[in-house]
């Protein structure tokens, strides 16, 4: 009893520390776990039916949905893993001072799948709604979750009375007894339990069966853990339930039984377990016979083993192995135990002995046994350029974890399988830019895999912005200088530079390799230079440092510098023995020279002088008689560049020919 009250008192203590966070609990807030699958073939359906929910929830806005990341990051630092048992949603809804949680499970049975979900108002300390939709496949999934989500919502805002939920499931009051067991003595049975309670026990009432399904009729009340059972008769089997009566009046019930067989009667006495180890879905015990059994001439010819989980239930008889040790050598039976065991549960171990009459011993000392947990996963950082980190709390007696991934509603698959000294990962397989990932993670030895662990949601990195404030400097000779602001960011490789035209008709013309560079001289390619005087269209993108192109900036334009215009004005007169050549100045300022050239009688051009730029006019007096000339200029600026050539008109020779 003392260890009772101990036990009540600070449990007591515990819920006078929460009553502030009930108390603030945001109403009408909801908070949606993660479903658990319970099996392989339901894994991926959990997930869809979650988004689903959430999808829908947020779109529709019509209750206020707890963010995921806050709540698992509250969850972790409480120490609390997301899952369907009521208890443990109860006080995750006061951690998370909220006042409703959706839990549940989804089952794949052949092509249908099935989800049982449950809500549980935490002001109520009470499930207040229950949904068992089935469904065909993500199509329907997805067709017919909206609906579901909109029952959700009226039921966290109060719903109408024609809508109000079924009558709401109790939390019971749990009963947790520990080694209830009975014993023969001198023609009696004697009980002997260990119990914790939420509450303070007063007192224990005490029922009998001779068949372990009962009708179960009360038989005695004590208030210490023992009771004395003489009214009995040889030979027979009883099994005993127990009850606990609290100081509220109220009796909570245990689930276990204690079972005696053939009181009174000389049986085979029980193995003495020498320990047991939890594993990953499995358990091991090893245990050794009663050296009673041989002194008292009982020929044991099995063992049966027995197990029950450790909250509470009868022991059932998981298996019988034949006791024979497999070697003279052997001193030890070694069992193991893989059948049905959940990841994280503590179930207790016990053996009988049964000889050639198929007389059966009392059950030995019990031993606790917990299988490994599943691992808690943790997002470390996402955004990252095709890479996400996760990490997790590392376990013990483990080979290595596995690290599945999801994205797009596609199926689960491996994508790491890590040591098991590691504490992180990083995923880098396969993934594309901007895309959201579901990652979850089991632990693994060389007998099997755990389930899968929370689902942490991360995104990989943005393609590339493009570079700010592109321009674009006209006026240079065959070329274009552009600028831009370059990106800080060193998962950016670089820069793609395009030209054109027209802006529909843009081509990439270079690749620049460094993501620290902000400018670019375009001459054009290696055998074709920019035309002059035309007008050229730029863009400029970024890509990452796998190649992959962001978007591109706004069009910069600029114009290459024109070549002079052609000369205007260009005249020729005769004047005693010369030809004037006359012609207005050009426009441009950068006007270098004026290159004239002459033809005589059609024959070829040939460059007589070059004027100065303020010059405009020239005087030929290299001429011959009776000659027919013709006269060009081309106009030739600072740069080189030059106008097309203009001609004059035929003039004939002032020179006469002498006569003979």
């Amino acid at each position: 009893m003392f260890r009772v009250r101990n036990t009540s008192i600070l449990l007591l203590t515990v819920c006078i520390l929460l009553l502030p966070a009930i108390a603030s609990a945001r109403p009408n807030v909801l908070a949606i776990f993660n479903l658990i699958p319970t099996n392989i073939e339901a894994m991926g359906y959990n997930g869809d039916i979650l988004y689903a929910l959430i999808s829908t929830l947020e779109k529709e806005k019509c209750v206020e949905l707890m963010p995921r990341r806050e709540m698992e990051e509250i969850l972790f630092h409480a120490g609390i893993v997301q899952g369907d048992n009521p208890e443990m949603i109860l006080k995750a809804g006061k951690v998370l001072g909220i006042n409703f949680v959706l839990f549940g499970q989804v089952t794949k049975t052949g092509q249908q799948i099935e989800a049982r979900l449950k809500l549980m108002d935490i002001s109520k300390n009470a499930v207040v709604r229950n949904w068992t939709p089935t469904y065909s496949g993500r199509e329907a999934i997805l067709n017919d979750v909206p609906a579901l989500a909109r029952e959700l919502s009226d039921c966290v805002l109060g719903g109408s009375p024609a809508a109000a939920p079924p009558p709401a499931d109790p939390v019971e009051i749990r009963l947790d007894i520990n080694n209830f067991r009975a014993e023969s003595q001198d023609g009696k049975v004697v009980l002997r339990w260990e119990v914790d309670t939420k509450r303070p026990v007063i007192a224990f009432n005490l029922y009998r069966s001779e068949t372990p399904e009962g009708p179960y009729q009360y038989h005695g009340k004590v208030a210490e853990n023992r009771f004395v059972d003489a009214d009995i008769k040889r030979g027979r089997s009883y099994y005993y339930r127990l009850g606990a009566l609290l100081v509220s009046g109220d009796e909570v019930k245990g689930m276990q039984a204690a079972r005696i067989q053939s009181v009174g009667e000389k049986i085979p006495h029980p193995p003495l377990i020498l320990e047991g180890g939890g594993h990953i879905r499995r358990a091991v015990i090893r245990f050794v016979p009663s050296l009673q059994n041989e002194q008292e001439k009982f020929v044991i010819r099995e063992y049966n083993i027995y197990r029950r989980k450790q909250a509470g239930g009868d022991w059932k008889n998981i298996m019988t192995v034949e006791a024979k040790l497999s070697s003279q050598s052997e001193l030890a039976f070694s069992v193991e135990d893989t059948r049905e065991l959940d990841d994280g549960q503590t179930y207790a171990y016990a053996v009988a002995s049964v000889d050639r009459e198929k007389r059966e011993s009392p059950l030995s000392d019990p031993v606790s046994i917990t299988t490994i947990a599943r691992p808690v996963l943790n997002l470390v950082q996402d955004n990252l350029l095709r890479r996400t980190i996760v990490s997790w709390q590392p376990l013990q007696q483990v080979d290595g974890y596995y690290l599945y991934r999801q994205t797009d509603g596609k199926d689960w698959e491996q994508v790491g399988r890590i040591g098991a000294a590691a504490e992180s990962t990083e995923d880098t397989s396969d993934l594309e830019d901007g895309c959201f990932y579901q990652y979850c993670l089991s632990a693994y030895d060389v007998k099997g895999e755990t389930g899968q662990s929370n689902r942490v949601k991360a995104k990989t990195k943005d393609l590339p912005k493009p570079p700010a404030d592109l321009l674009a400097e006209s006026g240079l000779v065959k070329s274009v200088r552009l600028s831009w602001t370059p990106l800080d960011d060193p998962d950016v490789g670089g820069y793609f530079v395009y030209r054109g035209t027209r802006l529909d008709e843009l081509k990439q013309i270079e690749k620049i390799k460094n993501h620290t560079s902000g400018s670019y001289l375009d001459k054009g390619a290696t055998f074709v230079s920019l035309e002059d005087g035309t007008t050229y269209h730029y863009v400029v993108s970024s890509f990452n440092l796998f190649g992959a192109e962001g978007a591109r900036t706004p069009a910069a334009t600029a114009r290459t510098k024109p070549r002079p215009v052609p000369v205007k004005g260009l005249a020729v007169k005769t004047r005693e023995l010369q030809i004037i050549v006359s012609w207005m100045p050009n426009p441009e300022a950068d006007i270098r020279s004026y290159v004239l050239s002459r033809s005589r009688d059609g024959g070829f051009w040939s460059e007589i002088a070059t004027a100065v730029p303020d010059q405009d006019s020239f005087i030929d007096s290299d001429l011959k008689p009776e000659s027919k000339y013709r006269y060009k200029i081309i106009v030739r600026d600072k740069d080189g560049l030059q106008s097309d050539p203009v001609e004059s008109e035929l003039i004939l020779s002032p020179i006469i020919k002498p006569k003979k």
